[in-house]
């Protein structure tokens, strides 16, 4: 709700400044802006790693417990041991996003430097940064299990990712394709509650066309667009364990395709007496 208020004042905001320019410049450069971004940008990672951390504890706990009978306080204390190390597995993978950046930002200054600019240094620049592109969108689905794996095999950062890069290999395509289906499904349907907005946005701008000015947003569309914002990013969030639930089990499926650790597990179980029959789960 934090974050949805935030983007609705952010919208309306921007819909003020149309009418102003010079208060547009002024308002992107000032202090309490950026402190503003910052703080939603803060708001937005933590509430997706506690998102992901309790999705994939509680499936950990049900792959341990056999049951759905999962008290709260047994997610949350999993949670609360593993945050650290999801907000250092975030941490790290933007100081490799910045590190992938500054590359790119060098090979192509270098290229301008040593050819002296033109036609063919802009088109050599281009395909590069084409083939960057390519190189990092196959890096970034390859490395899509890395949360579940630090969680499940509790391995380090550089162990769970190459772990990650194991379990991929091969079926690439099938995890790019659950996770695209997944995080459309989440997106169509959690902008469903931003339709309104867009009407009621969309019928002011003919309004504000036809009286020939911009026109600030009244108070009672600045409303309106916060808690559009507010219920675009609360549907956001609950819908975001589909694909975050869709990756977890991408990885039991890898593990068991490329390492049948349950035909393992039913053969150590050979000769052994037979465990109980567990009571009937309520869904």
């Amino acid at each position: 709700m934090l974050i949805g208020s935030f983007m609705g004042d952010f919208m309306n905001m921007f819909q003020q400044m149309a009418t102003d320019p010079l208060a547009m410049q002024e308002k992107m450069t000032s202090m309490s802006f950026w402190g503003q971004f910052v703080l939603m940008m803060i708001c937005i990672t933590v509430a997706l790693v506690i998102s992901l951390s309790t999705i994939n504890n509680y499936l950990l706990l049900y792959e341990e417990k056999k049951s759905n009978v999962i008290e709260v306080s047994e997610v949350w204390e999993r949670v609360r041991g593993t945050l650290l190390m999801y907000f250092g597995t975030v941490l790290m993978f933007l100081l490799l996003l910045i590190v992938f950046y500054l590359i790119i930002v060098v090979v192509v200054v270098g290229l301008v430097a040593a050819s002296g600019g033109g036609a063919g240094t802009a088109a050599l620049s281009g395909l590069l940064f084409f083939v960057l592109f390519l190189g990092f969108f196959y890096v970034t689905v390859a490395i899509s299990l890395t949360f579940i794996i630090r969680t499940y095999e509790k391995k380090g950062f550089f162990a769970a990712v190459g772990r990650s890069f194991k379990l991929v290999y091969g079926k690439w395509w099938s995890t790019f394709g659950l996770i695209f289906i997944l995080y459309m499904v989440m997106m169509i349907i959690s902008y469903i509650p931003m339709i309104p907005f867009y009407v009621v946005f969309f019928i002011n701008s003919l309004h504000s066309i036809n009286s020939q000015s911009i026109q600030a947003p009244s108070a009672s569309m600045q409303v309106w667009t916060t808690l559009s914002f507010v219920l675009y990013y609360l549907c956001q969030m609950l819908l975001s364990a589909l694909p975050n639930v869709g990756i977890a089990f991408q990885y039991f499926n890898l593990v068991e395709l490329k390492e049948s650790r349950g035909l393992m597990a039913d053969i150590e179980t050979l000769g052994k007496p037979v465990e109980a029959e567990r009571p009937e789960e309520t869904f």
